[in-house]
């Protein structure tokens, strides 16, 4: 059964930052969703596919941290 996909914010190792565009397609050919790939504060931002158990499988190599996008919503 698939989960519902999570949008992400995943933050590049500060000395991957110039391969930030390789780790994005890494990122998709998991079956993620890019919606931004920020290359001066080295951070994409995206949606997972909804196949995967955890977010940490979307962790690929040059990736710091990646944790869920929580949106802010005013009252």
């Amino acid at each position: 059964m698939a989960n519902d996909p999570i949008k992400f914010i995943a933050s590049v190792e500060d000395g991957e930052i110039k391969n930030i565009q390789e780790i994005a397609e890494k990122l998709r050919e998991k079956g993620c969703k890019i919606n931004h790939v920020l290359s001066f504060t080295g951070v994409i931002t995206g949606e997972t596919s909804g196949k995967e158990d955890s977010l940490q499988e979307m962790k690929v190599k040059g990736i710091k941290h990646i944790e869920e996008d929580g949106e802010v919503r005013a009252c």
